[in-house]
C-alpha cells in the first residue's frame, strides 16, 4: 500500500515540474488574465447580438464599441507586440484576454447619440443637448476612420463619439479594467445678434483639429471646415476635443449671394474672408475645460452691435460676458 501511496507521490511532483507554470517555478513568464467588463445599456437585446456579443469590426452598429488592447512583455522592447481588435456590444459583460506581463492599453471608441456608454448616463449632466444628431447609417467610414485615426472630412462636423483609454500594469496573475465611456466631442451653438439673422454673410468654423487617436483619443492635426445649419437663427457645430485655441468663426462672401460685386470685392474665384473671429479664444476665456473626461456643450451669443459676447456651458451656473473686437 505504501509503494502506491510513494508512487502517486512522485507522480503528482512530476506534474507540477511539468506545469509551464508550476507553483514552485518563477511565474514572471506566465501570462496574466485581464478581464475586461464592458459598460453595459439598458434594453439591450442580447440575443441579437450573437455568440459573445463580438462581430466584426467596421459593423458599425449603434450599440457597438470597438475595444483594443495592446501591450508588451516586460521584455520584449517592440511597440504593441500584444495586440487585439474587435468590435463588441456595449452590453456583453465581462470579456476574458490573456496578456503578457508587462504593460497593457485598453481603448475602446462608440459612435451615436444613443451610446453613452453605461446604464443610467445622464445626457444633460454630460452636455448632449441631442440638437445635432448623427448621420444615419453611420459605418465608421464617412468620417474617415481607418482604425488608427478618426478623421473629420473637410466639410464634415464631428461624430458623436465616446471613448475610453487606460495603461495597465499587467505583472500580476489578473486584473479588471472596467470600461468607461466618456463623451469626445462638443456641440457648439452660437447665435449672431439679438434676432439670431443679424449677418448676411455665408458662415463657416474653421480649427486646426481634424479628428481624435483611435487608440488614446488625443487630438490629430488637421483642416477642420464646416458650414452649420440654421435653424431657428441657432448655428450649431460638433467639434473634437481641441488642443489649442484655433477655432474660429469666419464670415464669407460667396459670389451666387443676391448683389454680389466681384469686382468690387476684388473676388478671383474664390469666396472672400470678410471676417474671423476666434470662437476658440472665447471658449477657453470662460473657463471652459477641453481636457475634462466628458467635454460639456458650448451655447455662444455674438452681439456684433454691441461687441460683446455671451458664453454659456451645459452644467455651469450663470454666464460668462466678456467685451469682444470687431
Amino acid at each position: 500500500m505504501r509503494s502506491y501511496i510513494s508512487l502517486f507521490v512522485m507522480w503528482m511532483v512530476g506534474m507540477l515540474f511539468l506545469s509551464s507554470c508550476s507553483i514552485k517555478e518563477d511565474r514572471d513568464g506566465c501570462p496574466c488574465w485581464m478581464t475586461v467588463e464592458m459598460p453595459g445599456q439598458a434594453g439591450h437585446d442580447g440575443e441579437k447580438v450573437g455568440q459573445a456579443g463580438r462581430f466584426s469590426v467596421g459593423a458599425g452598429d449603434g450599440e457597438s464599441v470597438v475595444l483594443r488592447l495592446r501591450g508588451n512583455s516586460d521584455e520584449d522592447a517592440v511597440d504593441y507586440e500584444y495586440q487585439v481588435t474587435e468590435a463588441v456590444r456595449v452590453d456583453v459583460g465581462a470579456l476574458e484576454y490573456e496578456v503578457p506581463r508587462g504593460s497593457v492599453g485598453v481603448s475602446a471608441v462608440a459612435f451615436g447619440n444613443e451610446i453613452p456608454g453605461r446604464a443610467g448616463y445622464d445626457e444633460k449632466a454630460a452636455g448632449y443637448d441631442g440638437g445635432m444628431p448623427d448621420r444615419v447609417g453611420y459605418d465608421g467610414k464617412s468620417a474617415g476612420y481607418d482604425g488608427d485615426e478618426i478623421r473629420v472630412p473637410v466639410g464634415e462636423q464631428m461624430d458623436s463619439l465616446y471613448g475610453f483609454f487606460k495603461m495597465y500594469h499587467t505583472r500580476c496573475e489578473s486584473i479588471r479594467c472596467d470600461v468607461e465611456l466618456h463623451k469626445e466631442f462638443c456641440t457648439v451653438s452660437f447665435t449672431l445678434g439679438e434676432d439670431g439673422y443679424s449677418s448676411p454673410y455665408h458662415i463657416e468654423v474653421w480649427g486646426n483639429v481634424a479628428g481624435v487617436s483611435a487608440w488614446d483619443l488625443m487630438p490629430v492635426l488637421g483642416e477642420f471646415r464646416y458650414a452649420p445649419m440654421q435653424k431657428n437663427g441657432v448655428y450649431q457645430v460638433r467639434v473634437p476635443r481641441q488642443e489649442d485655441n484655433s477655432l474660429e468663426l469666419v464670415m464669407l462672401e460667396i459670389p451666387d449671394q443676391v448683389g454680389y460685386d466681384g469686382e468690387r470685392a476684388g473676388y478671383d474665384g474664390e469666396r472672400v474672408v470678410v471676417d474671423r473671429l476666434p470662437l476658440g479664444e472665447y471658449i477657453v476665456r470662460s473657463g471652459y475645460d477641453w481636457t475634462a473626461e466628458d467635454l460639456a456643450d458650448v451655447n455662444v451669443a455674438l452681439d456684433l452691435e454691441m461687441q460683446q459676447v455671451m458664453i454659456t456651458v451645459s452644467g455651469w451656473d450663470g454666464v460668462v460676458v466678456m467685451d469682444i473686437v470687431i
